[in-house]
């Protein structure tokens, strides 16, 4: 998951929401192309591949209000409360804002966010030390909570395991698919396996930074493999 600093929002939201009476129905290609924009392409919670391209007949993002407009009616057209999220379709169950009812490791039954009753316990990509600075990963592209305190540990565990399904096993072949690739680009530049940590940092740069406003699919995790290899150092 990583941090989204949102920016100004459309001009058409801001008119919509000026005027009497309205209310969320659709959304506008402008709120699409600048939730892409801001998320570098990448979905808000699984940070996989999201666009305005149609599969399926829909596009392969939708609108999420991370305050649910079930919830709460007055943040529906709020833009600072919507987030570009993918179709929730891409691992072996359903995940990110389309998840079911689920049962935890204790025994309790966990709603999912696909009827709007659930809210994140704690994880919230729109604020930086709720989303990057409490994660981290596991060689095998686990998804994991990055904190002492055991009662947010606990409600990120559950967020990530339950109520978005972060760690379905596909999700996970894909974060260390990423992070593979990350390891591959460093032996194709230094064969020798010799890396400085100069090598790495420029490498950390190409995950970080979007390329005709585009991230690298699930480049949080690549960033953590090569922070741990300069540690290595």
């Amino acid at each position: 998951m990583k941090h989204i600093v949102k920016k100004k929002e459309p001009i058409s939201l801001r008119n919509l929401r000026n005027t009497e009476g309205a209310n969320y129905s659709s959304p506008k290609l402008d709120w699409q192309e600048q939730l892409l924009l801001e998320q570098g392409h990448l979905c808000a919670y699984c940070m996989n591949r999201i666009s305005l391209k149609r599969k399926n007949g829909k596009p392969s993002m939708e609108i999420e209000h991370y305050d649910s407009r079930e919830q709460f009616p007055e943040k529906e057209l709020i833009w600072s409360n919507m987030l570009g999220v993918c179709n929730g379709n891409s691992g072996l169950k359903a995940h990110c804002d389309k998840t079911g009812k689920s049962t935890n490791s204790f025994g309790k039954s966990v709603k999912g966010k696909i009827d709007g009753s659930v809210q994140l316990n704690f994880l919230n990509p729109l604020i930086q030390k709720q989303s990057e600075n409490v994660i981290s990963y596991s060689i095998s592209g686990k998804i994991l909570p990055n904190t002492q305190n055991s009662i947010l540990f606990e409600k990120a565990e559950e967020d990530l395991d339950y109520i978005l399904n972060l760690n379905d096993e596909k999700l996970m072949q894909f974060r260390k698919d990423a992070m593979d690739r990350a390891k591959e680009k460093l032996i194709k530049k230094v064969p020798t396996r010799k890396w400085t940590k100069e090598d790495i940092e420029k490498e950390i740069e190409d995950w970080t930074f979007p390329k005709d406003d585009k991230l690298q699919p699930f480049c949080q995790a690549a960033i953590w493999f090569l922070q741990k290899k300069i540690q290595k150092i």
